[in-house]
């Protein structure tokens, strides 16, 4: 037998095909009818039924950030009340109440709840292809919990990002950058413009937040758009920064400004903040109109049609799908359908399914920590585990960690690299080898020999991986067997 064709679109595209699944429509058809609408998240079992009646009330995601910014609110005053009542308790004591009933139910949890809906939705779900492409953008668009509310709106960044990304890459962009956990991570919710009326309030000065800070400025420009290959200056930095002042966001707290009305918790433009005048940006100036936050609804408009950012853009999907050093031409024709469709999400995700399809067989990829970790839950049949996280290691979001892609907690800015160079170690690959074996314990729906008749739609019936894992002493080695192979690390 031949290797399954099928299994590998499937792995490349998606998280690949459970125990003796086959795809119901030929790959292309497969993959193009889920990326054409966004498909719901939910925490499902193998059969496709939600396990959330199941789950503690709290793992019910947040569907936007008025409801998640709500919790700031509710986790501040629960926070202020501990403080005010904790001059009696012993320091242990003190700590001990505010884990039990600040930081589990409030953050700990919420980094559990929106990486188990992920992982089960990815490999549960109807719609695998669609959650590579969100995983894609996400860690585009990637924000990090670098403080102690950031886990608790995390997931809701992720799921902007999802709800966009059947609409144009102008409005991905302009929902991703002006997101409360993106306006919080890279610090804009304390740039201030030098000239604003905040600039001289004494109150924000003395509280050290009447200061420009660059962080948006610089990755919208470096990261998120043209890159530096579009060859702009520290200047555009700066007016790009002096331009994004103002976008902050509300969640209800007494740092923020009074709430005005109609000014729901989530993305605000607070004028009081923004630097008057026109921008120059790249050669091109940009004039306020009413309040101001017109500039960056322009700004965001020339961006997303960039040459340099289709360029950019395109070139990130051909290496994280076709290959760490992808052919030019498979570049281009990505470039070349972003900008005839305008930046319309469907068209260039198609652009890209065309690009694996031609080139997958020829181009292995070498898999990232979570996207194997997803392909290894659904070769095998074991179950993601639902495991609560309050003392259990076993829980998802810290086999995420071990296996060093943490869910929400990118090192830098620009990601997670999917790129071989960055993944492929001893050290890397002896997680691996430790997880698998994990997983082969829990994967008890399996045998021997079905483990092995995967092995032979993976590498061939002839390939020698087949004997090794049908000799295997137990299960747990089987699929330890499968998941370490080369031909599994590749897809």
């Amino acid at each position: 037998m031949a290797i399954d064709r099928n299994l590998l679109f499937a792995r490349r595209l998606g998280v690949g095909l459970a125990p003796n699944e086959e795809l119901p429509a030929p790959p292309r058809d497969w993959a193009m009818a889920q990326l054409r609408s966004v498909p719901p998240l939910d925490f499902y079992d193998k059969s496709g039924n939600s396990l959330l009646t199941k789950l503690p009330a709290y793992a019910k995601p947040f569907e936007n950030f008025d409801e998640s910014l709500r919790n700031f609110e509710e986790k501040w005053t629960l926070q202020k009340k501990l403080f005010e009542s904790s001059k009696n308790l012993a320091p242990g004591a003190f700590d001990q109440q505010m884990f039990e009933q600040v930081i589990y139910p409030y953050v700990v949890t919420a980094r559990w709840r929106d990486c188990l809906v992920q992982s089960l939705t990815a490999v549960n779900g109807k719609s695998p292809v669609f959650e590579r492409f969100w995983w894609f953008w996400c860690n585009h668009f990637t924000v990090s919990t670098t403080n102690l509310e950031q886990p608790m709106i995390y997931g809701t960044h992720t799921r902007l990002i999802r709800d966009g990304m059947t609409e144009s890459f102008r409005d991905l962009l302009y929902a991703a950058i002006t997101s409360p956990a993106m306006v919080v991570y890279l610090d804009n919710y304390i740039s201030t413009g030098p000239h604003s009326q905040a600039g001289h309030d004494p109150q924000i000065i003395k509280a050290g937040s009447a200061n420009l800070n660059e962080n948006l400025g610089r990755e919208l420009l470096e990261l998120h758009t043209v890159s530096p290959a579009a060859g702009y200056a520290q200047k555009d930095v700066t007016e790009t920064a002096l331009l994004l002042t103002g976008w902050q966001y509300y969640a209800g707290l007494p740092t923020h400004p009074q709430k005005k009305p109609g000014v729901k918790y989530g993305s605000w433009f607070q004028v009081e903040r923004h630097e008057p005048g026109a921008r120059t940006i790249m050669g091109k100036v940009y004039k306020p109109k009413g309040d101001g936050r017109n500039q960056l609804a322009d700004l965001i408009t020339d961006l997303a049609s960039h040459p340099y950012t289709i360029k950019h853009l395109a070139t990130k999907l051909a290496r994280s799908f076709v290959a760490d050093n992808p052919p030019q031409e498979s570049i281009d024709r990505i470039a070349k359908v972003f900008d005839d469709s305008k930046g319309d999400l469907i068209a260039v995700h198609s652009a890209v399914v065309d690009e694996v399809m031609t080139y997958a067989e020829t181009t292995p990829k070498f898999t990232t920590p979570i996207n194997w970790l997803m392909q290894s839950y659904k070769a095998t049949g074991a179950d993601v585990p639902i495991f609560e996280p309050k003392g259990a290691a076993e829980s998802i979001h810290f086999v995420y960690r071990e296996m060093g892609e943490t869910y929400d907690e990118s090192p830098q800015p620009n990601g997670y690299s999917d790129v071989i160079d960055d993944w492929l170690s001893k050290a890397m690959i002896d997680r691996r080898v430790r997880q698998a074996y994990r997983i082969g314990v829990s994967a008890s729906v399996l045998g021997i020999q079905e483990i092995g008749d995967y092995a032979a739609r993976l590498a061939g019936s002839d390939s020698p991986l087949v004997t090794l894992v049908r000799r295997a002493e137990s299960v747990p080695n089987a699929v330890a067997i499968l998941l370490a192979s080369p031909q599994f690390l590749f897809i």
